[in-house]
């Protein structure tokens, strides 16, 4: 009786004894109960839903986010947007007011800034204008900082793919073509419009005539930040955030008419010039609005700017 007793008391995996407390609980001794929950957390299946904070799509095996349904409200796309506004205003009069300092500090002449014609010519400056559009660039890289935290909530969420990352299901072969076909109708828009609208000399006019080194660098900032900034900003956080609340033909309005007041400061007096980039935010709006994606909307955005900023550099401004 004693040997059954002793045998049946044994783990039922290795055969070392047990104890009646162990013997009761499972037939297991402790060295294969731990080994037995080690195998089966590895082979569960997390629970935690993690996305990639960086790049244009999910950790794989995840639903991506609707670009249309963001997690942010009109609030904050609004909010977002006149920070971006601010910043391009705010950071170029800071470094300005450094740059005054310094000149200031070093006893170095100054102008009058009582007298408008000193203190126009002084403004139009290359010297001046070069740190503008400098101070500009770093303006830009500000409010991509602001919009990934918004979107992301500091980094909780995806970035690129909650804003739509991709190519809305076309290869990059019709985007470009379709965007050749843009620029082809701005032209020929352009050229309608001159014989109806008036068509003066800009600031931005002026500033291009100032030196090539100033030309150069708007050149890239219209190719290398401005495109992927406002994208981010106009169709990527205002307008689905938008679209959320007012509706597909009213945020494409909205967004369209916000993009092209924006620029009618600098090119006063352009008209022709302002209708046009009114006509170009229209077409990266509605392109938005049909593909859920803003990839494409960068993409054209930024060979627009790039043909016209290779004409600047050739025609000196002109």
């Amino acid at each position: 009786m004693a040997d059954q007793m002793t045998s049946a008391e044994t783990c039922r995996a290795c055969d070392a004894p047990l104890s009646n407390v162990q013997f009761r609980d499972g037939g297991l001794c402790d060295e294969c109960v731990r080994r037995s929950s080690a195998n089966a957390s590895e082979d569960a299946p997390s629970a935690t839903v993690t996305y990639a904070t960086v790049g244009p799509e999910p950790v794989s095996g995840q639903v991506p986010p609707d670009p249309d349904n963001p997690s942010w409200g009109p609030v904050t796309g609004t909010m977002v947007w006149l920070a971006s506004v601010a910043a391009i205003i705010v950071i170029p009069v800071i470094a300005v007011g450094m740059w005054l300092a310094v000149q200031s500090a070093r006893g170095a002449p100054l102008p009058n800034f009582a007298i408008r014609a000193e203190l126009e010519q002084w403004a139009l400056s290359p010297g001046i204008l070069l740190l503008q559009i400098v101070s500009t660039i770093v303006a830009h890289a500000v409010t991509i900082g602001i919009c990934w935290a918004m979107v992301t909530r500091f980094g909780s969420r995806p970035f690129w793919a909650s804003l739509g990352w991709n190519w809305g299901g076309r290869r990059v072969w019709y985007w470009i073509v379709f965007s050749v076909c843009v620029l082809l109708a701005i032209q020929i828009i352009s050229q309608i419009l001159t014989r109806v609208l008036p068509q003066e000399e800009s600031p931005f006019d002026q500033m291009l005539k100032s030196s090539q080194s100033v030309r150069i660098a708007v050149a890239f900032l219209a190719v290398f930040t401005a495109p992927l900034v406002e994208e981010v900003v106009y169709r990527g956080l205002l307008f689905s955030s938008l679209r959320k609340r007012l509706g597909l033909v009213a945020s494409v309005l909205v967004v369209t008419a916000t993009f092209a007041a924006v620029h009618v400061f600098q090119n006063r007096g352009a008209w022709v010039t302002i209708s046009s980039l009114a006509f170009l935010s229209l077409v990266l709006t509605t392109v938005r609005a049909r593909t859920k994606s803003l990839l494409p909307c960068v993409f054209i955005h930024t060979l627009n700017n790039a043909v016209a900023s290779l004409a600047i550099l050739i025609n000196k401004g002109s």
